[in-house]
């Protein structure tokens, strides 16, 4: 019988200004000496990614919009040394909220710009087939996205040190500022989950 080990992080997208939120960092092992580690952006300093769609961005004049900073996610399995080869498979997910809520209510109501308007560019990404984060865009609605899957071991001989296959991928968002919302602030929180079998 496999055991099912999960890490999950999340990192928070914010359209104008809003609270910071922290990214997590989470560790996770059922017995030892399995386990895996999910890395979203830093370990010890707050992580944000903010869209600023004003001046010459709203309005009449509307651009796609950077996000403030790139966001590195990282999964390191970990398994026992001296193992005969198997195959570990290891999922990444991003669970996507409907959208970025309205946090200034007296401005922008109960609107919410949808999750759908916000990608991503991953680089360091290799080909589909060896697991990293390819370029995306998050899923509409209420959803749970796959975003990597690769085995954290596949060789054929036996192994002394314990040492598998691990990901890591640095995301540069965009909003497509392509709709006209009400003036505000919208924040909204991505969780990500790395499952390993």
């Amino acid at each position: 019988m496999s055991e099912a080990l999960r890490a999950v992080a999340a990192v928070a997208l914010l359209a104008g200004i809003a609270p910071h939120a922290e990214a997590v960092f989470t560790y996770a092992a059922t017995s030892q000496p399995y386990g895996i580690t999910l890395q979203v952006g830093s370990a010890v300093a707050t992580d944000e990614v903010v869209f600023n769609a004003s001046g010459p961005n709203a309005g009449l004049t509307m651009a796609p919009v950077a996000g403030s900073k790139s966001i590195t996610i990282s999964i390191s399995p970990a398994r026992p040394a001296m193992v005969f080869a198997e195959t570990r498979p290891v999922t990444l997910t991003a669970n996507v909220p409907a959208g970025l809520v309205c946090t200034t209510t007296t401005s922008c109501g109960t609107t919410v710009i949808p999750f759908s308007t916000i990608s991503w560019v991953s680089t360091d990404a290799t080909s589909p087939n060896e697991g990293d984060i390819q370029n995306g865009t998050f899923a509409p609605g209420n959803a749970t996205q796959p975003l990597a899957s690769f085995n954290a071991a596949t060789t054929t001989l036996l192994v002394f040190n314990g040492n598998t296959r691990f990901m890591s991928n640095t995301l540069t968002f965009q909003y497509s500022n392509a709709t006209v919302y009400p003036a505000g602030s919208y924040s909204g929180t991505v969780r990500f989950t790395a499952t390993m079998l």
